[in-house]
């Protein structure tokens, strides 16, 4: 075996888990690594917000515009900004059960009233594995196979809803657990969740033959 092929599952797996690591293991470690050293919950919160912030600026300015990206960034500053004038830190813990609200409501609408949001992930995951023409060829299958339509608009639907219930749970969690508990408690929600909508994603494509 090449050293090639045996560098491709490390890039993989590395692809995969870089993101979960910078946008919820090192936050969390930094938010009750601070906290242990006497910084306060907000000064807490939002330094560990600042990494997975830094990593998503980073990518909408390498790569060509991200509207998802865009928007959370957007939403983040908004959230911040209205939870530091309001001077709550529940509402600044709160604040990522409404930005998922959003992200869920912004699936939703893009089934309704176009292309739903998975049909570009989709491509883009197929020009990766594949090139562009790869990536066109999948993306074709919209205009051609109405089951290839139905299957898209149901998994971005089962995504959006995922993502309104979760948001429903983060904000209670918020409002009703100790300060300090709520981010721990949160993210193993998270990647609850997350796990359980991609496990449904991939069975559901790998059933229908939708997979980029």
């Amino acid at each position: 075996m090449s050293a090639a092929t045996e560098s491709k599952p490390k890039a993989r797996w590395g692809a995969v888990l870089a993101p979960v690591l910078i946008d919820l293991v090192i936050p969390l470690l930094i938010f009750y690594g601070l906290r242990q050293a006497g910084v306060g919950i907000v000064g807490a919160t939002l330094a560990g917000s600042v990494i997975p912030a830094v990593r998503t600026l980073y990518g909408v300015i390498r790569r060509k515009p991200d509207w998802m990206a865009v928007f959370m960034l957007v939403a983040l500053a908004v959230g911040t900004i209205a939870s530091l004038a309001m001077h709550s830190p529940r509402m600044l813990l709160a604040k990522d059960g409404v930005i998922t609200a959003m992200c869920g409501l912004w699936l939703l609408a893009t089934v309704v009233v176009g292309k739903p949001l998975l049909l570009a992930i989709g491509r883009g995951i197929a020009e990766a594995k594949r090139g562009k023409g790869g990536g066109e060829v999948w993306a074709s299958r919209w205009d051609s196979e109405p089951a290839f339509r139905h299957g898209l608009r149901l998994i971005t639907t089962v995504w959006g809803v995922g993502l309104l219930l979760d948001a429903v749970v983060r904000v209670a969690i918020a409002l009703a657990l100790p300060l300090d508990a709520v981010p721990g408690v949160t993210t193993v929600q998270w990647i609850v969740v997350f796990v359980l909508l991609y496990v449904f994603m991939f069975w559901y494509s790998r059933k229908n033959d939708l997979l980029a």
